[in-house]
């Protein structure tokens, strides 16, 4: 086993138990060897386990022949409709219901958010930032730290060890 390109042909049927020992053992070798392959291998295998094989079907004597012969007799096959499915007509009036109902949501979520938008804005042209709430500046902080630092020394008395 060369290459890559020679290996990844032969991981399926390897998996599938279709190899000899003598075209097996040099793919084992190289997988062994190759990370991405190895990892290819992995995926396959997994995606294997997905088509193990379920409990047969019963499938009547008779069947191949019925069909062959309606087939013959130029018999296109019954329409299926399964009970669960509604009627061609029915389901149009659901799907006219469904659309009205759409377009009906679409228009509520519109109005709500123009409305929003509406109260989100200001309403003059004479708006300006409320700056009563915002925090002073920083020197004027500082000297009221340095004041309140002083009060609290002349209030305390050092302790000298």
């Amino acid at each position: 086993m060369n290459a890559c390109t020679d290996a990844r042909p032969l991981i399926m049927s390897y998996l599938d138990g279709e190899l000899s020992e003598a075209q097996a053992a040099p793919l084992r070798k190289h997988l062994l060897e190759c990370q991405p392959c190895r990892a290819g291998a992995q995926d396959q295998k997994n995606l294997k386990r997905w088509f193990q094989p379920g409990e047969p079907v019963a499938v009547p004597r008779d069947f191949a022949a019925r069909v062959a012969r309606r087939a013959f007799q130029g018999d296109r096959g019954e329409s299926f409709v399964p009970a669960a499915l509604p009627s061609p007509s029915e389901g149009k009036r659901q799907l006219r219901l469904v659309h009205a109902l759409t377009a009906l949501a679409a228009g509520v979520v519109i109005c709500l958010s123009v409305a929003i938008r509406g109260l989100a804005l200001p309403e003059g042209s004479t708006a300006v930032a409320d700056d009563q709430n915002a925090p002073p500046p920083l020197e004027q902080t500082l000297e009221q730290l340095d004041a309140l630092n002083a009060r609290d020394a002349a209030v305390t008395p050092s302790r000298k060890p």
